[in-house]
């Protein structure tokens, strides 16, 4: 194996492995989207609810 040929295996294996990093780092961020977005209804459903609440505690 030449020099030339272990840089370019080297290059391609590198390559590979910065590929599933970024694929493992999108899911991530997908992960922490959609957990954002549960706590944001989470806490609309805990806003109506204290409305109601506060509405039938003020009739």
């Amino acid at each position: 194996m030449t020099l030339d040929e272990l840089k370019a295996e080297i290059t391609e294996r590198i390559e590979s492995e910065q590929d599933k990093l970024n694929r493992l780092n999108e899911s991530r961020k997908d992960r922490n989207y959609y957990i954002s977005e549960g706590m944001l209804i989470a806490f609309q459903i805990v806003s109506d609810y204290l409305d109601d609440l506060e509405v039938i505690l003020d009739e």
